[in-house]
């Protein structure tokens, strides 16, 4: 038996990822949960000059990458790069805002009034 002449150590024979650099966010939408078994919302990534959390407004300071929760601010690192495989648009993420705030007015003790909250399908309201 006679060894193969394929040089595998050439550049040709080597495959290279094609994936993303996990280590940048990428801005955008994509939908995950705040836990296991909890119900899925969507997370808005942006990169831009940070946010008072009292009043809202823009501060003069350096930007920064901010991750936004079906409308609450989260720590980047707490979606990202978990999210980074479920991209979905804006469309969804004013929906899930307006879920949101739908769950904590008529229906406060479920999941979809907190995200934290794990899922019961016995008695949380009908998603439609």
């Amino acid at each position: 038996m006679t060894r193969s002449a394929t040089p595998y150590a050439s550049a040709g024979a080597t495959k290279t990822f094609e994936g993303f650099d996990a280590s940048v966010p990428i801005a955008g939408y994509y939908r995950m949960k705040m836990r296991s078994g909890g119900v899925r919302g969507v997370v808005k990534l942006v990169y831009g000059p940070p946010l008072d959390p009292v009043t809202g407004e823009e501060l003069d300071r350096s930007w920064r990458w901010m991750a936004f929760f079906n409308g609450e601010a989260i720590p980047v690192e707490r979606a990202w790069p978990g999210c980074a495989g479920d991209p979905t648009d804006e469309q969804h993420y004013q929906r899930a805002i307006a879920r949101q705030a739908w769950a904590q007015e008529s229906a406060p003790d479920s999941a979809y009034a907190d995200p934290r909250k794990k899922l019961d399908l016995l008695s949380s309201p009908l998603p439609f």
